[in-house]
């Protein structure tokens, strides 16, 4: 699979940022809205490392 960048975006009225699940992940991985991921931080001195654990299928 080839390296995906993805762009954060912010929303109006709000602190809350989204991240991009790109369409070719979100259908071969059969991830949909709704979906309920757990969230994982890693932070080291070079590197930020958010890793989603899908808990819920919707």
């Amino acid at each position: 699979m080839t390296e995906k960048i993805v762009k954060v975006r912010g929303r109006h009225g709000t602190k809350s940022l989204d991240i991009t699940i790109p369409a070719e992940l979100s259908d071969k991985f059969d991830i949909n809205a709704g979906d309920l991921f757990k969230v994982n931080v890693i932070k080291d001195d070079d590197s930020l490392i958010i890793n989603y654990q899908l808990i819920y299928k919707n």
